[in-house]
């Protein structure tokens, strides 16, 4: 009787461990199931009319380690906006991407939004591109299962091209386009998906 209650002590010991480990194990950013988009407007140059389109970007990496910090890189020169010049020109003159090739994103995931079922919370983001950093907090839903963790921005986050240096880089693009302005202000939307 007692060799049984060890056996299932130490059973349940191994159980627990591997529930625990299961929680919070290494993920990996799937590229193919993640993406990062924004929305961009531009006037015109008679100022009668606006145009508003959604770019994205095709090129994402990252993982969350055991202690749930959570990074994401996204390769600027890799951006869409689905006409080949504008990526161009957004590559050199708004990114300059050949100072600046990349923004990282890092946040700390709570040990329990890598439990597995739906939880809803802010997260506290911090964006470094173009040599300056800031900080959001991110309404996001964090889905978990035992293959998969997925993070959803709840809504569009509203980044500030001034709040990275980038206000020369969006001037130069509206100068190269002909256009009377473009705003700094854009919402900016992601869904990431991670595999254990």
């Amino acid at each position: 009787m007692k060799r049984r209650r060890s056996l299932i002590s130490a059973f349940t010991v191994v159980l627990i461990g591997a529930i625990a480990s299961s929680a919070t194990m290494a993920l990996e950013v799937d590229s193919e199931q993640s993406r990062v988009s924004l929305v961009s407007t531009k006037i015109l140059a008679d100022g009668t009319a606006s145009v508003t389109e959604v770019f994205s970007f095709n090129s994402l990496a990252g993982s969350v380690t055991d202690e749930g910090l959570a990074t994401v890189t996204i390769d600027l020169g890799d951006v869409d906006t689905g006409i080949d010049i504008r990526n161009e020109r957004m590559s050199e003159f708004f990114f300059e991407v050949s100072e600046y090739p990349e923004a990282t994103v890092t946040a700390q995931i709570p040990d329990s939004a890598l439990e597995e079922g739906n939880q809803l919370m802010d997260l506290q983001v911090s964006v470094d591109m173009h040599g300056s950093q800031t900080d959001y907090l991110v309404p996001v839903v964090i889905n978990s299962n035992s293959e998969t963790v997925s993070v959803v921005a709840t809504e569009p986050v509203l980044v500030d091209a001034a709040s990275f240096e980038l206000k020369g880089g969006l001037a130069k693009l509206g100068e190269l386009a002909g256009l009377l302005h473009i705003p700094s202000t854009v919402p900016v939307s992601f869904t990431l998906s991670f595999t254990r």
